[in-house]
Parts: structure tokens; sequence; C-alpha cells
């Protein structure tokens, strides 16, 4: 075995399912990975420190939930986090949304987010979900929600080894990956792994623009 394929059996064996109990570990990587992303300057507040500090509860809660469905992935070491629903998980049912973001304790993020900037938050959501439901419709799919890569670690390709359980199992099963990103470079990533863009819109004229993607099998 060449020594290239050695290193890449080793790094794909690198990554594994992450445990309930590295949860908030895992929110405080992805807060700050995600700190200085546009949409969340735009939608909780241009202070760095509150944003991080909203960040931090916001991820881990979010991640606590992608754990309870078996497909959120990291490394030992925790470099980054890919977190994935499978088809048939998306909620968009009115009251699936309000039970899930009960359980979650969603009802404290209007203590996560500036007073003033509660309004575009709910224009965002509201918009990412209006256009996953003209994208996919009833199409089984798997949805990626979390795909962030600590700031120290990136560049090593973790980011592309993290996808690939799911990648390669909806590639043998024939259904389609969906996501939603909001940065060029963030579309570039997923480009190279075989995403192409459905659409890119704004919600208002001052908001930052978002892609919606999806891999066909």
């Amino acid at each position: 075995m060449k020594t290239s394929d050695i290193a890449q059996l080793q790094q794909s064996s690198d990554v594994i399912q992450l445990q309930q109990s590295r949860v908030l570990d895992a929110g405080i990587v992805a807060a700050n990975a995600f700190v200085d992303d546009p949409v969340f300057t735009y939608i909780i507040s241009d202070d760095r420190e509150f944003r991080l500090r909203s960040l931090t509860w916001l991820m881990s809660k979010a991640i606590a939930y992608f754990t309870q469905h078996n497909h959120t992935y990291t490394t030992h070491n925790l470099e980054g986090i890919a977190a994935w629903l499978p088809p048939g998980q998306s909620v968009s049912d009115p009251f699936e949304l309000l039970k899930t973001a009960w359980n979650l304790q969603l009802y404290a993020l209007p203590t996560k987010v500036h007073w003033s900037r509660w309004g575009r938050c709910l224009t965002v959501l509201s918009a990412i979900e209006q256009a996953h439901q003209q994208d996919m419709g009833n199409c089984p799919h798997w949805y990626l929600g979390i795909m962030v890569v600590d700031p120290s670690s990136q560049g090593r390709g973790v980011g592309g080894r993290l996808l690939q359980p799911i990648l390669q199992r909806a590639s043998s099963e024939g259904v389609v990956c969906y996501l939603v990103t909001f940065t060029e470079q963030a579309v570039r990533f997923y480009q190279k792994h075989g995403f192409e863009i459905v659409q890119s819109q704004k919600t208002v004229p001052d908001a930052p623009p978002f892609w919606t993607m999806k891999r066909n099998p």
C-alpha cells in the first residue's frame, strides 16, 4: 500500500460520531468558527463578544438536536462538525417546528439576539425555510444543517473528510443532499464536493445573500 493511501485511510478513520458528552465543546468550536460569519453579524449583533456568547448557546442547542438523529460527525480532536438530518426528518410543519423549538429551549432566543435584530432573525429564517420548500418539496434528502471547521484546522481537508460518511451513503442509496450557506467561499467548497447552486437570494437589500445547494447522487 502506498504511503499516500495509508495517510488517506488514517484520515478517514479519524471521522467519528459526535457523542452527547462533547456537545458543549462542539458548540464552542462552532461559535468560534461562525462568529465573523456575515449572517450572524447581521441577525445577532455588531458586538463581537455578545455575538460569541449567543452563538455558543445557539450552536450547543442546535448540535444537541442533531446528535439525536445520530448523523453528527467530528474528529477525535474535535477539529470540526458536520451535522445532518436524514431523509424525512427536516421539520416544516408549523406544529412540529413549534415543538422542536420548545424542546431546544429556543423560547430564550430573543435574549440571545440584540433586540433591534429580532425582526431580521425571523425574516432570514423564514426565507431559508421557504427556499428549502421551493427547492425540495417532498423529495427525500439529506439536510446538512451545520458544517464548520475550527479556524486553527482550516485548510487541512477536515471539512471534506467530515462530509464523506453521508455523501458516500447518499450516493449509494441514490438520495439527494441539500444545504444552505451564506458565503461565496463556502459555495466554492461545496462545489468541489459535487454540490450545485439551486438559487441565490437576499431577504432585503442590506442582508447578506444566501445560496441553496444540492448534490444529486
